[in-house]
């Protein structure tokens, strides 16, 4: 984060001065430059859209969506390198809770060294272009795949679960069709009935993409895309905690991608709970 910190210091004395109030509040508030649309940072220093746009492209992006892409990686790299140093290995100076803590953030450090780029970029194209998105899993991973998969619905739309065990499972494999992709997790123990519907997907010509654990996953010949996470830890309950951060990742890359239909989705929804007085 530094350098891009850097970057924006020197490139300072060339700014307008609409500019320069982005840049100030770069230099204060990075992570709300890492999340809010260019929109609402021009609200937030009274300058136009516009303004905060050229402001990106004066640092050498292509526009904002690329510059804030950088932030969040950057931003995302710094609090890992903080938990890689604060992390510890197990020792009797720490309580069994601490210990377990460690494990987890040591999870999400292998996760940040093992996963590329642009392979998590590739599988949030997909995403982004999918005309229907279907999400399946072990019955293991339902509760995380089925939060996703509401998560998807609620922000881009036209995503639903299918699952075996639901009356509905032939008819959603008969629409599976090109353009619509299946989002599979496929985790030990891997199911004979979670791959066959990713071998389903895949003969009737929809994209796959697949979270799994493993190169030598029984799915991975079905993938178009492959996001790897381990979860295999030394207790006799399998780990998640990096998986959940890796589709923490690919909905910000999402958010991102797709802000102006997410944010109208998101706007109507807000709409439909006011209406009920959803909420205290």
């Amino acid at each position: 984060m530094q350098d891009l910190l850097r970057s924006v210091s020197e490139s300072y004395e060339h700014f307008s001065s609409g500019q320069k109030k982005v840049g100030d509040l770069f230099f204060r508030e990075p992570i709300f430059l890492a999340f809010s649309s260019a929109l609402e940072v021009g609200r937030r220093v009274n300058v136009s859209e516009s303004t905060v746009i050229r402001w990106t492209q004066k640092l050498g992006y292509k526009g904002y969506a690329e510059f804030q892409q950088v932030v969040q990686r950057k931003l995302a790299e710094d609090r890992l390198e903080q938990s890689e140093q604060e992390a510890r290995p197990p020792n009797a100076d720490q309580s069994f809770l601490e210990n377990l803590f460690d494990a987890e953030i040591a999870s999400i450090v292998k996760l940040k060294q093992s996963m590329k780029e642009d392979v998590l970029l590739q599988a949030v194209d997909l995403i982004s272009s999918a005309n229907r998105i279907y999400v399946t899993s072990d019955f293991f991973d339902y509760g995380l795949a089925h939060w996703f998969a509401g998560w998807l619905d609620m922000t881009v739309g036209s995503t639903e679960m299918i699952f075996p065990s639901d009356r509905h499972y032939y008819s959603q494999l008969a629409k599976l069709e090109p353009g619509d992709i299946l989002i599979a997790f496929v985790f030990p123990r891997y199911t004979k009935m979670v791959v066959e519907t990713v071998q389903s997907a895949k003969d009737r010509g929809a994209g796959v993409v697949l979270l799994t654990d493993s190169s030598k996953s029984p799915a991975v010949n079905f993938a178009d895309i492959s996001l790897t996470v381990d979860v295999s830890t030394n207790l006799n309950i399998d780990s998640y905690t990096a998986v959940h951060a890796l589709l923490t990742s690919v909905m910000r890359f999402v958010y991102v991608k797709e802000h102006a239909k997410v944010k109208e989705n998101l706007a109507r929804l807000e709409a439909v709970y006011n209406d009920k007085n959803v909420f205290y």
